[in-house]
């Protein structure tokens, strides 16, 4: 197994930093090859919060096996089903991996993999095959897997209850692209006539059809935490557009940046929405968008294309673009300082899968040799204060508004109450914050057994008030430590 790791040296000003004030220029981004399994080349598919990172390497005797990666235990081979070939594809909160591997019977099945249990065969919906796509921070899988009449159908797998087909729109093909921490599933089925539509699933429910912008398909390609949906749809012009959905039941068109058609792959929680395209000229640029700014064309990296690929809640997005002299290279981009190319492992090429909240970043490179790597790109860390995730609950609470999922009036009032919130804290004000956060608590419980918001957003919600740490005592019931006046 081979490792390396790169400091580089790149001049900025992130706004990851510049949220605490602090200038980031002369801050060290650092790659890291994460090596291979043997063979001469590997893939980096996704990664956890945590910092692990999962994909599939070659092997030395010619195997493509899955792996997992963090920086203190390397690469690890996960093994196989039984075959030559595996690969991992997405990974949870709490380091459980999920793929799919060839088996020695011949079919293709879906894999957990776990530290304690190792690699078990999550089954099929009777076809014989499987394929997982999507894990939770519950446990739970999505994918696809032929039934036993041969339609290629959704499954949701969960620890208890192994293997169920969702439904579907009567057609044979389905897909699931997205998987919130409730269950919830988004991405596409056909109907019996061939249409393809976007539908939401939530367990114990039909798949819910969201509709289209006017045309006669759509297509969700993520989901949020909130049960917001983005993804593309045609118009009745006949377009390609950009969309995003939201649990009131409102399919909102994102435009296009001057050219016929755009497409939505990501949204975070607060609602921030990145995609690729057309612009006038007739090329796809990346871009970023809020129900409050509209669509904004995120540039290039010199090139004439650019596409965006993920986007964590800090707003921080990464993708690929092409530079001046052509080459492809993976770029972040914030709101303050635009678009940084993040440089390859020597060679002429790299992009960016996917990017967590600890600002690391996970994709592939070619090195001096044109060999292909799996890389990990790592920000200087930030941990948030209290302040700014009193920030980012407001912001919340504002995407919610935005989306229809909470009434103005009860919205701006929630706002107000935690910008007193911030009051006090800045103040060193403790005491009186803890009680007013474990009030806003109280009405977010209120206005979910009043209808007014639904349980998943309210439950969001006040996990988000429990991360805040200034006054964990305090929502305890032990209010003499929640800090002085």
């Amino acid at each position: 197994m081979k490792k390396r790791t790169v400091a580089v040296t790149i001049l900025l000003s992130l706004a990851f930093f510049l949220m605490e004030g602090t200038s980031a220029r002369g801050q060290a981004i650092s790659l890291t090859d994460l090596g291979t399994l043997g063979g001469n080349y590997s893939h980096a598919f996704a990664l956890n919060d945590q910092g692990r990172v999962v994909g599939a390497s070659s092997t030395p005797s010619g195997g493509h096996h899955a792996f997992s990666w963090t920086s203190g235990e390397g690469m690890m081979d996960l093994g196989t089903l039984g075959g030559d070939y595996s690969e991992a594809v997405a990974v949870n909160g709490r380091g459980a991996v999920v793929g799919n591997s060839s088996t020695n019977e011949g079919p293709w099945r879906a894999f957990l993999w776990t530290a304690e249990g190792g690699m078990v065969d999550l089954g099929s919906l009777g076809g014989g095959s499987s394929a997982a796509l999507l894990i939770n921070d519950l446990g739970q899988v999505a994918g696809t897997s032929p039934n036993e009449a041969g339609a290629d159908r959704i499954f949701f797998w969960t620890p208890e209850g192994g293997m169920i087909d969702p439904g579907s729109f009567g057609g044979d093909f389905a897909e699931p692209t997205g998987m919130n921490n409730s269950g919830q599933i988004a991405g596409w089925a056909s109907d019996d006539s061939w249409n393809v539509r976007a539908f939401r699933w939530t367990h114990n429910e039909a798949l819910l059809d969201l509709g289209t912008l006017g045309g006669t398909y759509s297509y969700a390609l993520a989901i949020n935490d909130l049960g917001h949906v983005v993804g593309a749809s045609s118009t009745a012009g006949n377009s390609n557009h950009a969309f995003f959905w939201s649990p009131s039941g409102r399919m909102v068109d994102l435009g296009t940046l001057g050219g016929k058609s755009s497409e939505a792959v990501a949204v975070n929680i607060l609602g921030q929405v990145v995609g690729r395209s057309y612009t006038e000229s007739g090329v796809y640029h990346a871009f970023f968008w809020t129900a409050a700014g509209g669509m904004v064309d995120l540039g290039t990296l010199g090139g004439s294309y650019s596409e965006a690929r993920s986007i964590n809640d800090q707003g921080q997005v990464v993708g690929v673009s092409t530079t001046a002299s052509g080459e492809w290279h993976a770029f972040l981009w914030t709101e303050r300082e635009g678009m940084m190319d993040l440089g390859t492992l020597g060679g002429n090429f790299s992009a960016a899968a996917a990017i967590n909240n600890r600002g690391q970043i996970i994709g592939d490179s070619r090195n001096e040799g044109r060999e292909t790597r799996g890389i990990l790109w790592s920000l200087p860390s930030l941990s948030l204060t209290p302040e700014d995730q009193i920030k980012e609950l407001i912001e919340t609470v504002q995407s919610l508004i935005h989306s229809g999922d909470l009434r103005k009036g009860i919205g701006k009032g929630l706002i107000v109450e935690l910008r007193v919130v911030l009051g006090k804290l800045q103040r060193e004000k403790n005491r009186t914050a803890c009680w007013l956060l474990d009030s806003f608590g109280h009405q977010i419980k209120g206005l979910v057994k009043a209808r007014n918001l639904t349980l998943e957003n309210g439950e969001n919600l006040l996990s988000r008030v429990a991360k805040i740490g200034f006054c964990a005592d305090e929502r305890k019931g032990k209010h003499k430590k929640c800090g002085k006046e």
